[in-house]
């Protein structure tokens, strides 16, 4: 590089000009280096005549003190037989030719005094190039000549003794020779570091005072004339660019850090370093470069390790060329210098990527630091307006948003010595964040809101970072494994995963535990709503969907196996409430009376006795839950309208299952159509995550129990009100003491009564299944009445006619002139009846005739035997026909039962 460029002067009318001044400088060309656009001296109102009155300028020299020492040199060197300055020594020479008159007062002149005292002391004694005995007579002698002309402060400008011996003295420790030297030379001022210090004052100079982004424009003439103090000051070629590069580099720091083109101007130099320091290298200048250097590297290393804080526009400018200037100092340093490791092979690495990544590493740590000091902070101010957003959510944010701008502001500039640069950002910050995410998940017991917030943010945050590592590691060698490696998921899945089930094994036992609270105190009053069902059945069927909803609240969609144990146990928890619904109200077999042996009728008492309960009778049959243990105990309590509740509750539950069946199969789709227009219940659309199609979201045990439920309670309350509130007309009044005396009236007046507060308490959709049920136990009893009625009850031929007015005026109140139930099932229900009933008006000698022919006893000489009761009625059964006859009141009959099976006459 062109650092001496001679420079080429002619003589103008105005004085002396350059031609650098006109045309742009060399070494301004070389460093791209800019000036101030004119004439360091001319900014000042004054052009100089030379180039020494550019220095002087610049290094805001007073003409008064540039007119002393040029006097002072011209008389030291009228005095000499040489003229050269490398064989003066400066400093004495001016203490010799400038009296103390030279000043303006006496304290100019004891500054100036002291001031050229503590540089022949520093040169010669404390910094001597030429080391000798510090403690010998000589440098004894020229302390104590510094020492009493300092502590005196006498005027030097006369050729005194103490001036005549201060000048031995120093002539005598100027004069001693170096190594390899040639000639006389005097060395007072080129010892280290003294020497350098002066230097740098000098080529200072070469920076515009009033513009100190910028060389002035006579840089190269001013240059030159520099360089004639190397001989002077024991400068080199070396030293020289060191010094160059020190004050670049400084002027960098002391202007802002933004003028760029002198951090490359600055690069450019320590090139030429490194290449200089492959050679010999003095150890002087190797001590000077190691401490340049290493202080270059030192200030920039402490802004890089932190760079999002130094630079926070990004790396380009400013932090891109403090990056090469860093890298190109370590690389310097590191290189082998010492003969003594010249030889030794060392392993190739590459400094500048370990480097990059400490940088990365180090920044990233210390701004995700200041992230998390800072996040407390907002989000107290963001609860304050109402959206409180946990620290952990706000980090991972935060964390998002600086790996974002490392990525596009920074990587690319980094990527110049690694290429994975974005990526080791972004295992950093995974490593920083998964820090943090584990300590609180260690303490997290549940899945609030809060951790939704947090376990969601965390979970977008690794994804981001995965991506980026996978994008920046595509150009390593192994394609971005190591990085990949080095990012251990936050293992949020399975944190959650345990927190899911924990939460649905939780919620479940509450709703478990409601439904067995809230159903003891269920009341099951027809009133309470105006859809005549139970109030606790609207409760447990909101909190099944509230944990539905809340559950797909969470951040759980990876976890199917997780939503089908939360339906497995809703559906047992809605079984459970059905069942227990319809387990108190027992089956309709406790309401039946059973079925009495065969015998003839030999009273005319009512089967259970007249005016007395089920169940008093002593010669009759009784109800079944008198001759076993039943769970239906109270009669009382369980009356039309209160069974007609229950059935409702279960409808109800048929009905709302079917929008929670489809709310847990859609999961988090979004599926608008989800409405209940009982409940109204509304899915809220929710994003679409995974599928829940592996999910079988049927609810069979709730709707398997609430449908058997259904059939068995309608039957319980039509047996019991067939069985219990028409006891003392069916029972206890249908044709005791004959059909004429006790006709079907008062059973249908009280059954129209019950159908009235079914039409009240059933609701719409059940109304006629429930009436069928009724019909069904009406038809039921009435054949037990005909067939099983006890001995106090009878039947002749002539009575088949009104028996069958009764059945049809029965079969007119379910129709109710066709406003209740539909013909053909009444016709159906009843169908066994009438061929039962056709049966009564048969004579007697048919009936036995169909009888021994149904029973096998046709042939003459066999006795009939007994045929079993199994309650099929049936004109082809055998019992059946038997208690036709048992019941036909006739000498025929009673011949015939007495003969066969010695039953008794009808009396």
């Amino acid at each position: 590089m062109a650092l001496s460029a001679r420079s080429v002067s002619v003589r103008t009318k105005g004085g002396e000009k350059s031609l650098t001044s006109a045309a742009a400088s060399h070494l301004k060309k070389a460093l791209g280096l800019k000036s101030s656009g004119g004439s360091s001296s001319s900014s000042r109102g004054r052009k100089p005549y030379s180039t020494a009155e550019i220095i002087r300028d610049q290094m805001l020299i007073s003409d008064q003190s540039d007119m002393r020492t040029r006097r002072a040199l011209s008389r030291a060197v009228a005095g000499q037989a040489t003229k050269c300055m490398e064989q003066m020594l400066v400093a004495l020479e001016l203490l010799q030719h400038i009296p103390a008159s030279a000043f303006k007062d006496l304290n100019e002149h004891q500054h100036w005094l002291k001031r050229q005292l503590r540089l022949l002391e520093a040169g010669l004694l404390a910094h001597p190039l030429v080391r000798g005995d510090s403690g010998g007579v000589d440098a004894l002698r020229l302390r104590q000549n510094l020492k009493e002309m300092y502590e005196k402060s006498s005027d030097t400008g006369k050729n005194t003794e103490s001036m005549q011996a201060l000048r031995s003295a120093a002539m005598g420790q100027a004069t001693r020779p170096s190594k390899s030297e040639a000639g006389d030379v005097l060395h007072w001022i080129d010892g280290y570091p003294l020497n350098v210090h002066l230097y740098l004052a000098i080529i200072g100079a070469l920076f515009d005072t009033l513009d100190e982004c910028s060389v002035i424009d006579e840089i190269d003439e001013v240059m030159e004339l520099i360089k004639k103090t190397w001989v002077v000051l024991g400068i080199n070629q070396f030293t020289h660019t060191l010094c160059f590069m020190w004050i670049l580099f400084r002027q960098f720091v002391v202007t802002g850090q933004k003028e760029t083109d002198l951090l490359r101007a600055a690069e450019s130099q320590m090139t030429d370093i490194q290449k200089d320091a492959k050679r010999e290298v003095q150890p002087e200048n190797l001590q000077l470069m190691t401490a340049i250097l290493g202080t270059m590297q030192s200030w920039a290393e402490k802004r890089l390790l932190a760079y999002h804080d130094s630079f926070p526009e990004g790396a380009n400018g400013a932090m891109e060329g403090l990056l090469s200037v860093s890298l190109l100092a370590t690389e310097v340093l590191q290189q082998d210098i010492s003969q003594d490791y010249r030889h030794r092979r060392k392993p190739e690495v590459n400094l500048a990527s370990g480097r990059i990544e400490v940088y990365v590493r180090s920044s990233i740590t210390t701004v995700f630091a200041q992230m998390m000091e800072s996040v407390d902070t907002r989000r107290k101010a963001v609860q304050r307006e109402g959206e409180p957003i946990p620290a952990l959510a706000m980090l991972a944010n935060d964390s998002s948003t600086l790996a974002t701008k490392e990525v596009e502001k920074f990587s690319p500039v980094l990527k110049k010595w690694h290429p994975c640069a974005g990526g080791i950002a972004a295992v950093t910050l995974h490593a920083c964040y998964r820090r943090e995410i584990k300590q609180y998940l260690s303490r997290l017991n549940g899945l609030t809101p809060d951790a939704k917030q947090v376990l969601e943010a965390a979970d977008e945050l690794e994804k981001f970072l995965v991506q980026i590592a996978v994008e920046e590691g595509a150009d390593a060698e192994d394609g971005g494994k190591a990085l990949i490696r080095e990012m251990p998921p936050f293992e949020v899945d399975k944190i959650v995963g345990d927190l899911a089930k924990k939460w649905v094994e939780e919620r479940l036992e509450k709703l478990g535990d409601w439904v067995d609270r809230n159903i003891e105190q269920e009341q099951w009053e027809p009133d309470a709503l105006r859809e005549h069902y139970a109030p606790s059945a609207v409760e447990v069927l909101r909190i099944a969907d509230e944990t539905l909803d809340a559950f797909f609240a969470l951040p759980v969609s990876q976890f199917p196996e997780v939503l089908q144990d939360l339906v497995t146990g809703l559906d047992e928890a809605l079984q459970s409430y059905a069942s227990q619904i319809i387990a108190p109200c027992g089956t309709k077999n406790v309401l039946v009376p059973p079925i009495p042996p065969l015998t003839r009728c030999k009273t005319k008492k009512s089967w259970f006795g007249m005016g007395k309960k089920v169940g008093e009778a002593k010669d009759g049959p009784r109800p079944r839950s008198h001759n076993r243990k039943a769970p239906l105990t109270n009669l009382e309590a369980f009356t039309v309208p209160h069974m007609c509740v229950r059935i409702n509750t279960l409808q109800h539950i048929i009905t709302e299952i079917e929008f929670t069946e489809k709310k847990a199969h859609f999961g988090w789709q979004k599926d608008p159509t989800i409405h209940s227009k009982t409940s109204k219940i509304k899915v809220t659309p929710r994003h679409s995550y995974n599928s829940v199609s592996a999910v079988d979201a049927n609810f069979y045990r709730t709707r398997e129990t609430a449908k058997a439920g259904i059939e068995q309670l309608m039957d319980v309350a039509a047996y019991r009100v067939v069985f219990g509130d028409l006891r003392d007309v069916l029972w206890d009044g249908l044709y005791i003491r004959g059909v004429t005396n006790a006709r079907i009236g008062p059973v249908l007046e009280k059954l129209d009564a019950q159908l009235g507060v079914i039409a009240d308490s059933a609701a719409k959709g059940l109304r006629n299944r429930v009436v069928g049920a009724l019909m069904q136990a009406c038809f039921d009893g009435y054949l037990l009445v005909l067939l099983a009625g006890g001995t106090s009850r009878m039947f002749t031929l002539s009575d088949a006619h009104m028996l069958s007015e009764d059945l049809e005026c029965m079969k007119d109140l379910f129709k109710a002139d066709g406003d209740g139930l539909p013909g053909d099932m009444v016709d159906r229900a009843v169908a066994t009846l009438t061929q039962v009933l056709s049966l009564f008006s048969l004579t007697t000698n048919e009936l036995i005739q169909r009888f021994s022919a149904v029973n096998g006893s046709a042939k003459a000489g066999v006795k009939p035997s007994l045929p079993p009761t199994t309650a099929n009625w049936s004109v082809s059964d055998a019992n059946t026909l038997l208690r036709v006859l048992c019941y036909r009141c006739d000498d025929t009959a009673s011949k015939f039962l007495k003969k066969n099976y010695h039953l008794p006459k009808c009396e």
